[in-house]
């Protein structure tokens, strides 16, 4: 979270969201977006997420 991570929310429906967690709790996470107001989402309607961009299609080594 302090590093701004960029994530990849996919909701039970396969909406996706792209933004940041900026905090969790036990039922909801904060996603920060930018240009687009911040979500506050229950995780009952969180199908999974993962990280965004280039880190993640390399496994987060940056290609080494």
């Amino acid at each position: 979270m302090q590093a701004h991570t960029p994530v990849v929310v996919v909701m039970s429906d396969g909406e996706t969201l792209h933004g940041s967690i900026e905090w969790y709790d036990r039922d909801c996470i904060k996603l920060t977006r930018i240009g687009s107001p911040n979500l506050l989402i229950y995780k009952q309607f969180i199908k999974y997420l993962h990280k965004d961009g280039e880190d993640a299609a390399q496994g987060g080594t940056n290609g080494q």
